[in-house]
């Protein structure tokens, strides 16, 4: 068993094509492209999905390994998550090698059933950054598929082999993006999950979920909390306003108007608490986020606040719920803010 970390970004194509070369001036240990083609199993009653686990079965060049990554932890787009890795001598899955993992209670009998299929080309570079510290770079095309239905896959993952968890995300950081790209909370698993159930959980109620949020604030033992279940209720509202797609709100006024207020929630408590950075970064200790960086995010903050009102007032005007949806979906695919991301990420892990 390992931990694997690792940050996923989700890119257009557009920086998917280009990307390799904003990798040439980095040290290359290694580098490939090969063909990896996936199964995931569960059973009848999606035992491994209610347990937020992922079994799968990959084949690359004629060689089977058989995976389990079991539940771990998510903030914004960085994956912690312990797993188990066995060869196989074909692609159908060997339940007795999951039975020798502790503290893994499985249910008896344990039947099988393929799930959906993930089939990506994988370039990837082994990169030296700095001393001691290797990073992993994927960048992952091809389709996810479950009963007829495909989703495109591009992405690109970077997995920490060796060195400080601030390497990666100063790494990361220094990559030369502006535009198309954003960090990723949901896992290939996650997505093909979704796919096979043939439609996207129904949408949260957020002002419930913000009224969560402020309870969290209000029994919250330190700052640092606060703002990881400040991120999680970012993440998981950027990610599902771009699963639900533009065509979900065109539908109806007051949908469009509901979600952007509920960025306006989020970007005016940014700006109305950047003392809040401060008292984390003075708790924590981090090598990635210093007091300049801070200002930058609170900055950033600012921005993005002055940019929701923007909206606010292009919808009120147009009453377009297509362009105001545009203009949001936007933002979360600009460079600066996955750079404010990466630091407000940092500062809880």
């Amino acid at each position: 068993m390992s931990n694997e970390i690792e940050l996923k970004l989700a890119v257009t194509a557009e920086i998917a094509e280009q990307f390799s070369q904003l990798l040439s001036d980095f040290r290359l240990l290694q580098q490939a492209q090969i063909f990896l083609a996936n199964t995931y199993y569960d059973t009848a009653d999606h035992y491994f999905a209610r347990h937020k686990m992922g079994l799968r079965v990959r084949s690359e060049n004629q060689q089977f390994t058989q995976t389990l990554k079991t539940n771990g932890k998510v903030t914004g787009g960085l994956h912690v998550r312990p797993e188990y890795n066995f060869p196989l001598d074909s692609a159908e899955p060997n339940v007795t090698l999951l039975q020798d993992i502790a503290n893994l209670s499985l249910p008896e009998p344990l039947e099988l059933h393929p799930i959906f299929s993930t089939d990506f080309t994988r370039q990837w570079w082994l990169i030296e950054c700095g001393q001691h510290t290797e990073i992993e770079v994927a960048l992952d095309r091809g389709e996810i598929k479950a009963n007829g239905q495909i989703e495109p896959i591009c992405e690109i993952e970077f997995e920490l082999k060796n060195g400080a968890l601030a390497d990666l995300f100063t790494f990361v950081a220094n990559l030369s993006f502006v535009n198309g790209v954003r960090l990723s909370s949901l896992s290939k698993a996650k997505r093909g999950y979704q796919l096979a159930q043939g439609k996207c959980p129904p949408p949260r109620d957020w002002i419930d979920a913000w009224r969560d949020f402020l309870h969290t604030e209000q029994t919250a033992e330190n700052p640092a909390q606060i703002l990881t279940a400040l991120l999680a209720y970012e993440q998981q509202l950027i990610e599902e306003t771009l699963q639900l797609g533009s065509s979900f709100f065109a539908q109806t006024f007051i949908q469009t108007v509901e979600r952007i207020g509920a960025f306006f929630n989020l970007y005016h408590y940014y700006t109305d608490h950047g003392y809040l950075l401060q008292q984390v970064l003075a708790q924590q200790e981090t090598d990635y986020v210093d007091e300049s960086i801070v200002l930058e995010v609170i900055d950033a903050h600012q921005y993005l606040f002055a940019q929701i009102r923007q909206i606010i007032q292009l919808h009120s005007e147009s009453k377009d719920n297509a362009l105001a949806m545009k203009k949001l979906n936007e933002l979360f695919f600009q460079g600066q803010y996955l750079k404010r991301m990466l630091a407000l990420i940092s500062m809880v892990n």
